[in-house]
Order: C-alpha cells, then sequence, then structure tokens
C-alpha cells in the first residue's frame, strides 16, 4: 500500500507511515518521500544515516542521497560519492549507467551554478576532468567544458590519462585535437602517440604548430581561394569553414605542399555538393591541374568525418 501511495505522488500519506526506522527499506522509502516533497534538509540527515547502514538497499540509497545532495547545491559532496561508487571494482550495471548520467548531470549544475559567479575562474577539479575523460560515455557539452577548463590548469597533472584518451578509437577526433593544442600552448616535452582513423601518430606537443599554423591551412585556402572567390564567395566561405574543420579532424596527419591541389578540389566538390550545387569532377581537375582519380580518393578520405 505505502508503494502504491508514493507511485500516486501522495508521498506525505505515505511517510506518515513509515516509522521502523530500524528498518532499512523503510529508511529508503522515507527518502523517496521526503524527496518527492521537496523536504530536502531533511532528506538529507535522513539520507546520511540511511547511506551509513544499507545493505540491500545502499544504491538506491546512494541516487536519492545524491539526488538531494545535487537539489540542495552540495555539488561537490555529491560528486565526491558518485566518484568513489564508480570506482569500485564491481558495480552492477544498471546502476553504473545510473550513477555515470547522475554524475554527468551534477557536474553540468556545479558549472551553470557557478557560471555567473567565477566565468572564468576555475569551476571543475583536476581529479574531476580526469574522470570525464577516463568516462567511456560522456555527455559532449561535458566534456568540452571540462577541456576549456584544462586550458587554466596544468595539463601535465593529467599526460597519463590524456595519453590513454589519445590512443583509445573510440574516443572523438575532435576532442583529441584540442586536447593535443593545450599541451602545445603549454610547452609539454613528452612523446605521445594519438589514434585518428585507424593510423596512429608519435607526437610531442612542444615541437608542433597549431592547427591552423601549419602551413597546409593557408597552401589549401589559396587554391580555394583561386578557384572559388570571384564565382561565389559564400560557397568560399564555407569551403574555408569545413578546411578549418577536416585539419582539426585529422591532425596531425602530414599534409604534403603537392597534394594542397587535390584537398582543395575534394573540398569543393564535397561542400559544393552539400549545399545542392552541380560541380563536374572533370571541371575540378582542370581548375586545380589535378588528377580526378585522386579527388574522388580524396572525397572517401572526407566522407570518414562526421559534420
Amino acid at each position: 500500500m505505502i508503494e502504491e501511495l508514493i507511485q500516486m505522488g501522495e508521498y506525505a500519506q505515505a511517510l506518515s507511515m513509515l516509522n521502523d526506522m530500524n528498518d532499512e527499506n523503510t529508511r529508503y522509502l522515507r527518502l523517496v518521500c521526503l524527496v518527492g516533497l521537496g523536504e530536502f534538509q531533511q532528506a538529507k540527515a535522513e539520507g546520511a544515516w540511511a547511506k551509513a547502514n544499507a545493505k540491500e538497499t545502499y544504491y538506491d540509497v546512494i541516487s536519492m542521497y545524491v539526488t538531494t545532495l545535487k537539489e540542495l547545491g552540495d555539488f561537490d559532496e555529491a560528486i565526491e560519492i558518485l566518484i568513489e561508487e564508480l570506482s569500485m571494482p564491481y558495480i552492477p550495471y544498471q546502476y553504473e549507467m545510473l550513477f555515470n548520467a547522475a554524475y554527468d548531470q551534477v557536474l553540468l549544475d556545479k558549472q551553470e551554478a557557478h557560471f555567473e559567479v567565477e566565468s572564468k575562474n576555475q569551476i571543475f577539479s583536476i581529479e574531476e576532468i580526469d574522470q570525464i575523460l577516463k568516462k567511456k560515455e560522456c555527455n559532449e557539452d561535458l566534456l568540452y567544458m571540462a577541456i576549456d577548463q584544462l586550458q587554466q590548469l596544468n595539463v601535465r597533472l593529467l599526460i597519463s590519462t590524456i595519453q590513454e584518451y589519445l590512443m583509445s578509437p573510440y574516443r572523438h577526433f575532435f576532442a583529441k585535437t584540442l586536447l593535443i593544442e593545450i599541451m602545445i600552448d603549454q610547452q609539454v616535452d613528452e612523446d605521445l602517440d594519438v589514434e585518428k582513423f585507424g593510423n596512429i601518430y608519435s607526437i610531442n606537443p612542444s615541437y608542433m604548430p597549431l592547427v591552423l599554423e601549419q602551413p597546409q591551412y593557408t597552401g589549401i585556402a589559396h587554391y580555394l581561394e583561386n578557384v572559388i572567390e570571384s564565382e561565389n564567395p559564400a560557397l568560399l566561405e564555407q569551403c574555408i569553414d569545413f578546411l578549418e574543420y577536416i585539419l582539426y579532424a585529422f591532425y596531425p596527419r602530414e599534409i604534403y605542399d603537392n597534394e594542397y591541389n587535390v584537398w582543395a578540389a575534394a573540398i569543393h566538390y564535397y561542400v559544393a555538393t552539400l549545399q545542392s550545387i552541380d560541380v563536374d569532377l572533370e571541371d575540378l581537375e582542370i581548375v586545380y591541374y589535378c588528377d580526378k582519380n585522386d579527388v574522388e580518393q580524396q572525397i572517401l578520405a572526407l566522407k570518414q568525418i562526421e559534420c
């Protein structure tokens, strides 16, 4: 009957019937009711006791306690609890998924709560960023906020975690490049390996240029400008934007100067096609002084990237 009342949202009535504080299921259900009623201070007080004494209801109690802390704005305590639980060698799969999602949400809520007050000051700690980078699945907004925050911290403290991230074929290519650029900015003198689209690259950030400071950026852009600028300035702008995107995607792949015209032709064709503009590859062969087959191969390479 009590659980039926809870399902119907009759939290006050259900709470009045939950009096046996020696029973751990009662303690858990009281938390559900208190959270449902918005009585978060009392839920926090009872939740600490329930968490310390829970056995069969342990993970459910943790979930309600973290929710309580989040609602009260006690983000750091909630984060500490979630990190501790997620670092355990065994945690039931359904709760691992639940706690991972909760962790992302707590960090997002913490960032939002501090944004107006702290602006560019430190919001995420090194430990929190480390946890974000180690997560198998992560909210993209949270990931890029953490990477942005990392620019203000000493990236060397996370080199081991970053190396794992760079070598994982399941991590996003764009985020990998942003991490490399942070290490370039901070002149990190470390030999590292990076996986991009099935290829492995050996790098040392202290000797590398930023993505858009590479000669291939101006070289490929020059070909695009010569062919498109007078005919279609809007298309040129879109091609330059796409050029920047693919350079971030493929970095640190080397592009040699005798390939610039082929890349430019492929970008021209690819972007024009997306805009439903008719382009003949044989015409591009002439204006870019390249071979049609080479352009077709490069177009296939561009299709590896999801825009």
